[in-house]
């Protein structure tokens, strides 16, 4: 769970101050002493931010589903047509390599296998990492 805090202070002339405090996290859960505050502040705006953090909460488990799916859905479309790839790529060098050309033939499935080799190989290292 990351968490962030921040504050500013500001003093006045006269011997006033004026503080703001602003708390990031990635957490759904509102820390208990910022709620304990606003109770004493305003005791009936507690039960609507408990409401509203659960609807954040279901709202971003919607998102992850949703997310997870279509990263599903992209690496299966993915893996289908590189196997299509390469199946076509041995079909057309065995097809080359029945007719009377072997060396053509098996050049054609060997790049075609290669090439996908490579890229499934490189493809991975070459993505940048994920913002932090």
């Amino acid at each position: 769970m990351a968490s962030r805090s921040t504050t500013a202070r500001l003093s006045r002339r006269d011997g006033g101050e004026v503080t703001v405090a602003q708390h990031d996290t990635d957490s759904p859960i509102i820390p208990v002493a910022q709620l304990e505050r606003l109770h004493r502040f305003k005791p009936e705006a507690v039960d609507w931010v408990i409401q509203q953090t659960q609807i954040e909460a279901e709202h971003r488990r919607r998102e992850d589903r949703r997310i997870n799916s279509f990263i599903f859905v992209e690496r299966f479309v993915g893996q289908f047509f590189a196997f299509v790839i390469g199946i076509g790529g041995v079909g057309a060098g065995s097809w080359v390599a029945l007719h009377e050309q072997p060396w053509a033939g098996a050049s054609i499935a060997s790049v075609a296998l290669t090439g996908l080799a490579v890229v499934f190989l490189t493809g991975r290292s070459r993505r940048p990492p994920p913002a932090p």
